[in-house]
């Protein structure tokens, strides 16, 4: 094979870095992409799996729940005694879902109820997935001020974990929550905001799942508006020159670092008119990301010394390329390759030193990886449990083939974003306990009461949660 002739699109580097639906039949009603196909679990002793999008987090719950409404709801938690573990589109690589007790479903609480034109604020179902959402709000000529790439979550699952997109000047999607509706383990209906239940509310616009179940969400939004995407791949250290000015001057940016290559691809949005748009707008060729980096992952694992040829001849095969249109089409992208993740996110102004180690010690130790290096920017909030909490945050993301060990390499990274202070993301492969944490979030101890207040049977505290809020701290 001529390693020449081995397409490498930008579209390939996205697709690669995020996800489709998982495909469970007992959360899941459709999907906005074609993810791999792989096989899932087998049921034991006559009961189903669940598992996650990538199968690394699997379980058999005895039961499962999928209430039609909040009474339904309410019954549930009044009525049974056992625990309790929410699940959304499964897209948690972190063991925050598996439970062999009750799985619920919140997906019958999707859609808008509620629009308030003179504020721009929208209330919308928990279980609502944010490509719906997405397209509710462009019909009613409003948006959301940002949003992650990934559209296939469920919006309380987004809150429950600080999801996020990019922008210096941008929160997390927890960050423009201004209220929300929890019912407790006890089955109470609790209306929280800045000025009603103040303590619950900034705990629970990231939650975790520990406190209760949300059932609606409001959320600050805006009037719609237009983007342009661009991409372009670059000279690693011409990158690396060009980014502290972006950050700054663009809407929006983020860059893909290649492992073991010398190029990284820089991604900007900026916002324009629709007239604009409306001349330009297409989509970009989409490429086939898993037949590529497939590819690409035979020929380095059949010839590893070639790694660092295939890694640097890809990449100059991508050009400029530039995409126009509305808001929500242009933030989502459609991933369909499985993989396992790690997120930390260390101060801002540490982001490019911490970076540079990680791509400088995947080379100099020869990790055999190929996925990219995920790099975004994000504004500090006031959240108790935010990865952002008072602390602008530089988000760098890990990733491995679904079906390749993952653990060795991310605990390599681990060590890297600790020296960094780094704060994982709630949702991503992570390997923190209590001790950890209550260092790294100043209102830890704050949390821990209001969760205690609001579950003391502990119905929400999965085997995940233990490690971080154990019985008797």
């Amino acid at each position: 094979m001529d390693i020449k002739e081995i397409k490498f699109t930008r579209r390939d580097a996205l697709k690669v870095t995020g996800a489709g639906l998982i495909a469970s039949t007992a959360v899941t009603t459709g999907c906005t992409s074609t993810p791999e196909k792989v096989a899932g679990p087998l049921p034991v002793n006559g009961i189903m799996p669940w598992s996650n999008w990538s199968g690394n987090q699997v379980s058999y719950p005895a039961e499962r729940a999928r209430p039609r409404n909040i009474e339904g709801l309410v019954k549930l938690l009044k009525e049974t005694d056992g625990k309790i573990r929410a699940v959304g589109a499964g897209h948690s690589f972190s063991g925050l879902v598996p439970t062999d007790e009750t799985l619920l479903s919140m997906a019958r609480f999707r859609g808008i109820s509620y629009i308030n034109k003179a504020t721009k604020e929208v209330t919308a179902g928990a279980g609502t997935r944010l490509a719906a959402l997405g397209d509710e709000l462009w019909e009613n000529d409003l948006g959301m001020i940002n949003m992650p790439d990934i559209n296939t979550q469920a919006l309380a699952g987004a809150i429950a974990t600080s999801t996020h997109g990019t922008g210096q000047q941008f929160g997390s999607l927890s960050h423009y929550v201004t209220g929300l509706t929890l019912v407790t383990a006890s089955g109470e209906m609790m209306k929280c905001s800045a000025t009603e239940n103040k303590d619950v509310f900034d705990a629970a616009r990231c939650n975790i799942g520990s406190l209760g179940i949300i059932t609606d969400i409001t959320m600050q939004m805006r009037d719609t508006y237009y983007l342009k995407e661009r991409s372009e791949m670059l000279p690693l250290e011409e990158a690396f020159q060009k980014m502290e000015k972006m950050r700054i001057e663009k809407r929006h940016f983020e860059a893909y670092g290649l492992p073991h290559a010398n190029h990284m691809l820089i991604i900007e949005f900026n916002e324009v008119s629709k007239e604009e748009s409306d001349s330009k707008q297409g989509e970009a060729s989409s490429g086939d990301a898993y037949e590529t980096f497939r590819t690409l992952a035979d020929v380095i694992e059949m010839m590893p010394f070639l790694r660092g040829a295939v890694m640097s001849i890809a990449p100059r095969t991508v050009g400029v390329e530039e995409r126009y249109g509305p808001w929500n089409k242009i933030f989502g992208n459609v991933r369909d390759m499985r993989f396992n993740e790690m997120e930390y996110t260390v101060p801002a102004e540490d982001g490019l030193a911490c970076f540079r180690e990680v791509l400088n010690t995947i080379k100099e130790k020869d990790i055999d990886i190929i996925f990219p290096i995920e790099y975004r920017y994000v504004g500090e909030d006031d959240v108790w449990l935010s990865q952002f909490y008072k602390r602008a945050g530089a988000s760098i993301s890990v990733h491995n083939f679904h079906d390749k060990p993952y653990l060795p390499y991310f605990a390599e990274m681990e060590a890297i974003f600790d020296r960094y202070q780094g704060r994982p993301h709630w949702g991503k492969v992570h390997s923190k306990t209590e001790q950890e944490f209550a260092a790294l979030y100043p209102q830890w101890e704050a949390f821990k009461e209001v969760r205690q207040r609001l579950d003391p049977k502990r119905r929400f505290i999965n085997e995940h949660l233990e490690a971080i809020f154990p019985a008797k701290s």
